[in-house]
């Protein structure tokens, strides 16, 4: 009966072993590719990429609001690069020329994936942001024109970001570094101990999802609104604008094509940032539903492999934006082109 018992639980441990989705091997490839060579090189585009949006968003003029939000935005993908390269760049002296056994570099390291937590947190409230108001755009455009001012974004912008900060800065306060002795190195590290991890843990996770559900409809706002001016539009020209003087109906197509842009770049930034952020929340419903989706537990190398995908596609966030802008956005291309080309005819 033993040998039966035995028997039946190797067939199962070779049952539960064939199951393994990712082996040893592929997860140990896609990390040394992606922390060393793809994430490092998305991080340093991030800031590229960002430092040429804010410069071509200065020259634009920060009065107004829609171009005050894309700045802000821009500055917290830069910032959030910025935090993420220095990480990386630690990971790989740590990794690859220190032999794990640099004490200053690990706790730069530690220090640099803490810190950007706090532009990405503003990276998404200015997303939110973004969307809301031209949700509220699209809905009462006459009211929001005079009520909700650049100088009144820009303070949502701020409140929201000081209250997030407050609580970051909350979980955060008892942080203490500890040295703690790595076996495997034979030398003591520094880890950040004694931080709020509930308290942090709570806000992200609400924070992330409220803030997530939010932009999925306002897409599914704009979106609806989008068609049915397009169709609109298209009826209009067609009609040939009767009862209409002709300065007039050219005034009202062009400010109607100016709003589609700008709907189209908004729900393009918002799509780009569903998609990136999609991976978050499958990890956190397998990890909800499946226990051994952990660390250690049986699905661990799927669980690693989630979690380098979710930073790589935080930073195809961070760094795809301009590419819209570029696109989507004419006085955009204009100043860019008037300061890295030849100036659009």
């Amino acid at each position: 009966m033993d040998a039966l018992n035995a028997s039946s639980s190797q067939e199962l441990a070779l049952v539960s072993v064939s199951r393994e989705p990712i082996s040893d091997e592929v997860i140990s490839y896609l990390g040394f590719i992606f922390k060393l060579v793809v994430n490092p090189s998305l991080q340093l585009l991030g800031i590229v990429a960002n430092v040429i949006n804010m410069a071509v968003f200065y020259k634009m003029g920060l009065s107004d609001g829609v171009t005050q939000n894309f700045f802000i935005l821009s500055f917290s993908d830069w910032l959030f690069s910025a935090f993420a390269l220095v990480n990386s760049l630690t990971y790989i002296l740590q990794a690859q020329v220190f032999g794990g056994r640099e004490v200053h570099t690990e706790f730069v390291h530690n220090a640099s994936y803490l810190a950007a937590t706090f532009p990405q947190t503003f990276s998404l409230i200015t997303t939110v942001v973004i969307a809301v108001i031209r949700c509220c755009c699209v809905a009462m455009p006459l009211r929001v024109k005079y009520l909700i001012t650049a100088r009144r974004q820009l303070a949502a912008i701020l409140i929201f970001s000081a209250s997030a900060l407050f609580i970051l800065l909350y979980a955060f306060t008892p942080i203490q570094v500890m040295y703690v002795h790595n076996a495997r190195v034979n030398i003591s590290l520094p880890m950040f101990m004694e931080i709020r991890w509930y308290t942090y843990t709570l806000f992200t996770n609400i924070f992330f999802y409220i803030g997530f559900i939010v932009v999925i409809i306002c897409v599914i706002i704009l979106t609806i609104s989008l068609n049915r001016s397009t169709k609109f539009r298209e009826k209009s020209s067609s009609g040939g604008g009767a009862g209409t003087s002709g300065t007039e109906t050219s005034g009202q197509a062009k400010e109607g094509r100016k709003e589609a842009r700008v709907v189209k770049t908004v729900v393009f930034l918002c799509v780009i940032f569903i998609l990136c952020y999609t991976p978050t929340v499958i990890f956190t419903l397998f990890g909800t539903v499946e226990p051994e989706f952990s660390a250690t537990g049986f699905f661990r190398n799927a669980n690693a492999f989630f979690l380098i995908l979710i930073v790589t596609a935080m930073m195809v966030n961070a760094n795809v934006n301009i590419f819209v802008y570029y696109l989507y956005n004419s006085r955009y291309r204009a100043v860019f082109m008037s300061m890295f080309g030849e100036q659009e005819k």
